[in-house]
């Protein structure tokens, strides 16, 4: 039944995008009511309705320009699976246990990688950690029972782990999963999977131009990234960026030309998250001054305006703290 919907949906979006899409929206706000902020959905409204807003852009090149059965199956674990059905059980079980349950869980499948990155925890704690794939299992089982449907992965480089994860991904077609990756172990047959799926993505390291990108993560690193991008932009999936921001990289991570290559290979969301150094022989002099936090802070709503940004959902780890009750990464959501 929710397939058939969300053909019927797409194809009356397809037939008058900016006519229907309101349509839709009126709908959705009979349907939720107060629920949801009534400013918001105007604010939907005059997006559509501006042929000029950087979010009608995006919407407009997702719809024409990613795999349709790809983005059912992916709107259909991220809208029904974690939006509906997981949020309401969050809620509920917030109140029931009486503590927090998180819209979100990030684990480590292995700190196994094949690179040695600058400032990387991997390379700190050593190779040799992993978690089986019943263990795997047990954390998304008894996540989706609490009404977490939504898992990231990180290492060490997940993808180390693909056939688990693949494996995580089909048993589980009601939760969205992610992978930060080095893009390395990105090849045809993953993008094939991951269009067969349509709950598998990425979010691939890459920190600016060539230079700086292999500076921090190794020769090559950047090749690598943008072979993967064009790849999977070729197979129609949807994908991000995930950009670690030091005091060398700042300003190239926030150029016009690094955010504009981004939308150009196909990249719908990226994710900011300021160098961290771990273990005693660390380089802390990589960690970002306190006048590029503010220029951080400053730039990310600047180009996530509607007016003058980027077609790309941007988000930082540290500085949208204020929009999830604490930082990304400590906050109750994750």
């Amino acid at each position: 039944m929710q397939t058939f919907l969300f053909d019927k949906v797409y194809k009356y979006i397809k037939d008058d995008p900016a006519e229907n899409i309101i349509k839709l929206i009126d709908y959705g706000q009979k349907l939720m009511g107060s629920g949801f902020p009534l400013k918001n959905y105007d604010a939907f409204r005059d997006a559509v309705r501006d042929p000029e807003n950087v979010w009608n852009h995006f919407a407009h090149s997702i719809i024409e320009n990613c795999d349709k059965d790809y983005l059912k199956k992916m709107l259909l674990a991220l809208g029904i699976g974690a939006g509906i059905n997981g949020t309401k059980t969050v809620r509920s079980n917030r109140d029931k246990y009486n503590c927090n349950i998180p819209f979100i869980i990030l684990f480590d499948p292995t700190s196994a990688c094949n690179m040695n990155c600058k400032g990387c925890w991997s390379a700190e704690y050593g190779h040799r950690s992993s978690l089986t794939l019943e263990e795997m299992r047990s954390i998304v089982d008894q996540g989706t029972e609490l009404g977490t449907h939504v898992y990231m992965m990180t290492g060490g480089e997940p993808l180390i782990r693909k056939d688990d994860i693949i494996t995580l991904a089909k048993e589980n077609p009601n939760c969205m999963f992610l992978c930060y990756t080095n893009a390395t172990m990105i090849d045809d047959d993953l993008c094939k999977t991951m269009k067969e799926l349509g709950n598998l993505t990425v979010a691939v390291s890459i920190e600016g131009d060539e230079l700086s990108t292999d500076e921090r993560r190794g020769k090559g690193a950047y090749a690598h990234a943008i072979k993967a991008l064009d790849l999977m932009k070729s197979y129609g999936l949807i994908y991000g960026a995930s950009i670690c921001y030091t005091s060398r990289n700042v300003e190239k991570v926030t150029a016009d030309d690094f955010t504009d290559l981004m939308v150009e290979k196909g990249v719908r969301f990226a994710f900011y998250f300021n160098y961290m150094p771990v273990g005693h022989d660390a380089d802390t002099s990589l960690i970002p001054t306190p006048d590029q936090r503010i220029h951080m802070y400053t730039w990310l709503r600047e180009v996530r305006n509607s007016k003058s940004g980027k077609p790309m959902f941007f988000m930082d780890f540290q500085d949208d703290a204020e929009y999830v009750g604490g930082c990304i990464a400590g906050g109750k959501c994750y």
